[in-house]
């Protein structure tokens, strides 16, 4: 609880008012809490009793989001006097002379910052504001794309790359940003009322959208039939939403390098065969009547020329003559434009047959190839590989068996998306993962003898939280792990959190190394106040944006449960994707983060400097300026829930010299390795 963690420091800064520690961490809890101003003495009184870079820094950034840049540039000088190299005291000092409109020095001091820490995305993203208010357009262009393509999430640099990009006439450079932008946030209709005025400026030759890398063939699959001793099939829905959901879509196309057949699920009928590259595209078509004026939908497949199959049962299945040698690949299909399949694949109607659902039907084993590389670069050391293996095998294995009711209303066992496993096909398989996938056949994690139910993430940020600090259940096996080689421990206090945000973690298995990227371990995010008020008053009515409170941590220092402050009504929020969806352009990487609420003076006033170098540590004065929110920053660590596996830990163990089954062992303590009898 913040707010009884502020009134707990602040006794005992009354106790022990020497110790610059907890006048320190009082500071910090206070203004998580939503109390800036009683913790702006505080801070400066830590930067008194302990006059480090560190503190002078954190006073600067303090009354440089109370919209006092004047004095916060004095705190940073003060900072860079001890620290002149360090970037996070070289962007405070840069974003202050910023606050004060004097550009040139703002803009020295920030390109400081970005090359003492290369991907550093605030530090880019604050030099872009910089060299635009200067008027150097390409400048910011290139500043604000280095804050990009450091970190993929850093979504809120895409509007301002944009503009930069339109204002250089660079209209195909900005459709891309506009293309990601809406990716990551599909209801946006700015965006998407930018991306219609924008695409006819285009040229013609250009394609925004990445190349698709072409596929590896493999070992084909065994016939798809429900028999005993074969492998389980799945239905797994594919180019689903990141929720995992069905895609608003009224045709798919499908090809192949051999031929096939249209069959009626219900009666097993032929309803067309297709040549080898011929394209065959599924379409809901509308046909009225005299008795029925709104129409009824249909499903048909139009082929070459004007060859037309009817579905008469609202539903297709599609089988290869020959598995072993051909696979299916999706065209006309923006998510998953070329992606190929192995198996079957089904399309049918959805969702009162206002949309087409695509699902592949595929043993599990060659899921499992579909499954590896597209969660971990193939790349990877091989233990980590394996491991990675066993987790996706097992956890497809129980959402089949034991879960079954995740995707029940879509009709499919599992999505192809992150919010089940990320699944590519036949474009995810390399000779390596392969390999991998052989050596480890059939092996899934249990528990007493039982399929487990092992979930992981991406990167942990250092330390797992515990499934039930998360509000998943008391799970025995989803313990807090430390991710530390040696004998560190969780964050103890709101500092040491912020110390460790703040830096990479040196002695962490997950730390950036030749398989982890480093914006997967440590990154920023400056979100608009404006943007993220529309976004929560759209989606949860709560008015006005007032502010956010963290009001639960896990010991990992993940958020648990944050409170949003709204001028209509105040919301708490517990869930884990809803923390990490619902603040941002897109979504938040993880849970793991801290939070600052940044104001900037109203137009019609002016910032007044209140205290002087000399006694500005002392006491500083609330400065009469009338105060508007303008963003909120967002520092974290990690990618993911932070529950179970650790792939970027896995990556580093291996790495290490540990084998699979020690590395999934260590994340999940007591279970076991069985072998599927198939």
């Amino acid at each position: 609880d913040a707010a009884k963690a502020a009134e707990a420091f602040e006794r005992a800064v009354k106790r022990s008012s020497t110790s610059a520690e907890l006048a320190f961490d009082a500071a910090i809890a206070l203004e998580e809490a939503g109390q800036p101003e009683r913790a702006l003495p505080l801070y400066a009184r830590a930067a008194e009793l302990s006059p480090d870079a560190e503190k002078e820094t954190a006073l600067a950034m303090a009354l440089l989001r109370q919209g006092r840049a004047a004095e916060a540039a004095q705190a940073a000088e003060r900072a860079l006097a001890r620290a002149p190299d360090d970037p996070w005291v070289l962007l405070a000092a840069g974003r202050a002379k910023a606050g004060m409109g004097r550009w040139d020095e703002a803009a020295g001091l920030l390109a400081r910052a970005s090359d003492a820490a290369p991907g550093l995305t605030p530090a880019d993203f604050y030099l872009g504001r910089a060299l635009e208010a200067k008027g150097d357009g390409p400048g910011a262009a290139e500043a604000y794309r280095k804050a990009v393509a450091a970190d993929s999430y850093f979504n809120e640099g895409r509007g301002p790359l944009t503009q930069a990009y339109l204002r250089l006439k660079r209209y195909n450079e900005a459709m891309r940003q506009l293309l990601r932008m809406a990716d990551a946030e599909p209801g946006s209709k700015l965006t998407r009322a930018m991306i219609d005025k924008i695409r006819p400026l285009m040229t013609r030759t250009a394609d925004p959208r990445p190349e698709m890398p072409s596929f590896v063939g493999a070992p084909a699959p065994r016939a798809l039939t429900e028999t005993e001793g074969a492998a389980p099939l799945l239905r797994v829905g594919v180019a689903t939403s990141p929720l995992g959901r069905v895609r608003p879509r009224r045709a798919a196309g499908v090809k192949s390098g051999g031929a096939w057949k249209a069959f009626d699920p219900k009666t097993g009928r032929i309803l067309l065969s297709a040549e080898p590259d011929e394209t065959w595209t599924a379409r809901i078509v509308i046909r009225k009547t005299k008795k029925n004026k709104k129409g009824r939908a249909l499903l048909e497949l139009h082929g070459p020329g004007k060859n037309v199959a009817a579905a008469p049962n609202d539903a297709v299945l599609l089988k290869l003559d020959d598995p072993q040698r051909s696979v299916f690949e999706l065209d006309g299909v923006p998510e998953r434009e070329g992606w190929t399949y192995r198996g079957e694949l089904e399309i049918a109607l959805h969702g009162g047959r206002r949309s087409l659902r695509l699902v592949n039907l595929v043993r599990m084993e060659d899921y499992t190839h579909g499954v590896v590389s597209a969660e971990m670069p193939n790349r990877s050391p091989l233990e980590a590989l394996k491991a990675q293996a066993i987790m996706a095998r097992t956890h497809v294995y129980y959402l089949k068996l034991v879960h079954r009711f995740r995707h029940k209303k879509e009709g499919y066992d599992i999505c192809d998306e992150q919010h089940c496993q990320v699944y590519a096909g036949v474009r995810a398989e390399t000779e390596r993962t392969r390999a991998v996938v052989e050596a480890t056949r059939g092996l899934v994690a249990t528990y007493n003898g039982r399929p487990a139910q092992v979930i992981y993430s991406s990167h942990c940020g250092g330390h797992t939280q515990s499934g039930k600090e998360v509000g998943w259940g008391d799970v025995p096996y989803w313990k807090a792990v430390s991710d530390a080689s040696g004998p560190a421990s969780a964050p103890r206090s709101p500092a040491e959190l912020r110390r460790a945000l703040a830096r990479w973690p040196p002695e962490a298995f997950c730390r950036p190394s030749a398989y982890v990227h480093a914006s997967h371990t440590r990154w920023t995010r400056v979100v608009p106040a404006k943007t993220l008020e529309e976004k929560l008053a759209r989606k949860l009515k709560i008015g006005k944006l007032k502010g956010l409170r963290v009001l639960r941590r896990a010991r990992s220092g993940h958020v648990n449960a944050l409170l949003v402050v709204g001028s209509r009504r105040s919301v708490k929020l517990t869930d884990e994707l809803d923390i990490r969806s619902l603040l941002g352009v897109g979504s938040l990487r993880s849970t793991l983060f801290v939070v600052d609420a940044e104001y900037k003076p109203e137009p019609s006033f002016a910032p007044k400097t209140t205290i002087g170098p000399a006694k500005g540590r002392r006491a500083p004065r609330p400065a009469p300026v009338k105060l508007q929110l303008d963003a909120f920053v967002f520092r974290g660590g990690g990618w993911g829930h932070g529950v179970g596996f650790c792939q970027s830990g896995a990556m580093g163990r291996a790495e290490a010299g540990q084998d699979y089954e020690t590395i999934i062992k260590t994340y999940f303590p007591g279970i076991g390795l069985s072998r599927l009898d198939y």
